[in-house]
């Protein structure tokens, strides 16, 4: 969280003359298996931002479902909480259509950052 902080800043001083008296906020997208919880990923960026010019961002926080889709039968979607171990380097799942063990997309990592003025 301390990168992902680092790197909001920075891309806040690009940002020339935001507008006065609206609502800022940052928007975070990441992954189930990046964060220990929503919970603990609000908490870091609250505790990280306290004397920063991000203080006064809402965090508008979205994390993304961990996906699968199927080598045998090419079923898409998302899986649900808790499916998938987030230790494991290479999860690998059943797929709830046909039981075939494929490997899952997506989880890991910040998926998107934008900073908004409402």
């Amino acid at each position: 969280m301390e990168q992902v902080i680092a790197h909001i800043l920075a891309e806040l001083k690009k940002v020339d003359d935001p507008p006065d008296g609206s609502s800022p906020e940052v928007v975070l997208r990441v992954g189930p298996l990046a964060v220990h919880s929503e919970a603990a990923t609000r908490q870091a960026y609250e505790i990280l931002v306290l004397g920063t010019p991000l203080a006064r961002f809402r965090l508008n926080l979205t994390i993304e479902p961990v996906t699968l889709t199927c080598g045998k039968c090419s079923y898409q979607g998302a899986l649900p909480e808790g499916a998938v171990d987030p230790h494991d380097l290479s999860p690998l799942v059943e797929c709830p259509r046909c039981g075939a063990v494929s490997p899952v997309q997506g989880g890991r990592g910040v998926s998107g950052i934008e900073l908004r003025w409402e």
